[in-house]
C-alpha cells in the first residue's frame, strides 16, 4: 500500500528565499505526524507546502505515491484536506453552509450540492457533534465551536489525509482534550492520516504516532514519539537550560 504523504529531501520557502532544506517523512492510513520546533522554524511554510499553497522548492513530495505538484487540483482536493489556523470571513453564514463548502471538490463549477453531497454534509456534522448549530451563525460561535465547524468542513470532503496548523491554539484545556478524542478516532476508526503541527507537547504526547522535530532550517529529529520527546531532547530543541523541564 502507498504511503499517504512522503516527503523525500524536500525544500520550502516563500518565493526564492528557501526555508526548509533536506526534509523527509511519511504519513502512513491511520497515522497522526505531530510537526514540532521553536516559533519562526518554518512550521507553517512546511505545511503550506504539503497542502499545495507554496510550491515544492527541492526533493519530491508524493501522495499516494504520485507526484503533488503534478496531480489535478481536483483529485488534491478529495485527496488532501487543510484547515489553517486563519479563521474565514464568515459574517452572516451558517454552520451548515461552512460545512458544505468541503463538497465543492465534487460539484463542478456550479457548485450545486447532490443529495449525496448533503448526506456527506449531514454526515459530517453529526461525527463533529454540530447537528444543533447547523442554523447558527459561525461568527457568533465560541472557539471551540469553530474549530469543530472547520474540521467538520474538511471530513465532509471524505479525504484521506487531513493537514492541521495548530488546531488546538486558543483552546482551553476541555476542548483541547475533546480536539483529541476526536482526532483519533478519525485516525484510527476512519484511517485518516494526519499531518498537524501542534504547540502543546503534552497533546502531541497524548495524540501523536510520530514526531517530526524542525530546527535551523532541517528537520532535527523524527520518529516515534514517546521515542522522540524526552526531557533532555525537548530542552535541547527549544533551547532550555539542561534540567529547567524537572517538576513541569
Amino acid at each position: 500500500m502507498s504511503k499517504l504523504l512522503e516527503a523525500d529531501h524536500l525544500a520550502a520557502g516563500y518565493g526564492k528565499k528557501q526555508i526548509l532544506s533536506d526534509v523527509n517523512f511519511a504519513v502512513e492510513p491511520g497515522e497522526v505526524l505531530a510537526l514540532i520546533g521553536p516559533n519562526g522554524v518554518g512550521k507553517s511554510t512546511l505545511l503550506r507546502t504539503v497542502a499545495g499553497f507554496l510550491p515544492v522548492m527541492a526533493g519530491t513530495l508524493r501522495l499516494e505515491g504520485n507526484d503533488a505538484a503534478a496531480m489535478p487540483r481536483e483529485e488534491h482536493a478529495k485527496l488532501l484536506s487543510v484547515v489553517m489556523t486563519e479563521r474565514p470571513k464568515a459574517e452572516w453564514l451558517l454552520v451548515r453552509d461552512i460545512v458544505a463548502a468541503g463538497r465543492y471538490p465534487y460539484t463542478g463549477n456550479l457548485g450545486i450540492l447532490s443529495d449525496e453531497d448533503w448526506q456527506a454534509v449531514d454526515a459530517a456534522m453529526e461525527q463533529l457533534e454540530i447537528r444543533d448549530l447547523a442554523t447558527s451563525y459561525f461568527d457568533q460561535l465560541s472557539d471551540g465551536q469553530k474549530q469543530r465547524v472547520l474540521l467538520a468542513k474538511s471530513v465532509a470532503t471524505q479525504p484521506k489525509l487531513l493537514v492541521l496548523d495548530e488546531p488546538t491554539s486558543y483552546l482551553d484545556i476541555r476542548y483541547q482534550l475533546e480536539f483529541v478524542s476526536l482526532a483519533k478516532g478519525m485516525a484510527k476508526e476512519q484511517g485518516i492520516g494526519i499531518f498537524l503541527s501542534i504547540h502543546e507537547l503534552g497533546i502531541a504526547k497524548r495524540l501523536a504516532d510520530q514526531v517530526l522535530c524542525l530546527k535551523n532550517g532541517t528537520q532535527d529529529a523524527y520518529g516515534v514519539t514517546a521515542d522522540v520527546l524526552q526531557d533532555d531532547y525537548i530542552e535541547a530543541l527549544y533551547g532550555i537550560p539542561k534540567g529547567g523541564l524537572r517538576g513541569i
